[in-house]
């Protein structure tokens, strides 16, 4: 079966290790199969994560309910982050549109961006 891309998800290195696994294992618990991109070169040793689902049938109907449990797990991240005063310095990329800062981003403009398709 092969994998549905729903974006990738650059974290600065800048971002506490431990901070980047919470936001790793949120979407894993999301059934979300996120993996470092090994070719990928951003900035100083940024983060490159590329969250996808499972291909077939039922992941491809429910792409839209997967990208709202990434929005879900984002937001949430984002908001632990700020608690700690620690800004979620970051972005959202898809080949299909523009990218998206996860600093100065709404919760809605996450979710929207998600939905899109």
């Amino acid at each position: 079966m092969s994998e549905i891309p729903l974006c990738s998800i650059v974290i600065s290195s800048q971002i506490p290790t431990d901070e980047i696994e919470l936001l790793e294992t949120s979407l894993s618990l999301s059934s979300i199969k996120v993996q470092k991109s090994p070719s990928r070169i951003v900035g100083a040793d940024d983060i490159v994560f590329i969250a996808t689902v499972m291909g077939g049938i039922a992941a491809t109907a429910n792409v839209v309910e997967y990208s709202i449990k990434v929005a879900k797990a984002i937001k949430s991240w984002r908001k632990k982050l700020r608690e700690k005063n620690i800004e979620p310095k970051g972005k959202l990329e898809h080949p299909n549109r523009p990218p998206l800062d996860l600093i100065t981003a709404t919760d809605e403009e996450i979710e929207e961006w998600l939905s899109q398709k």
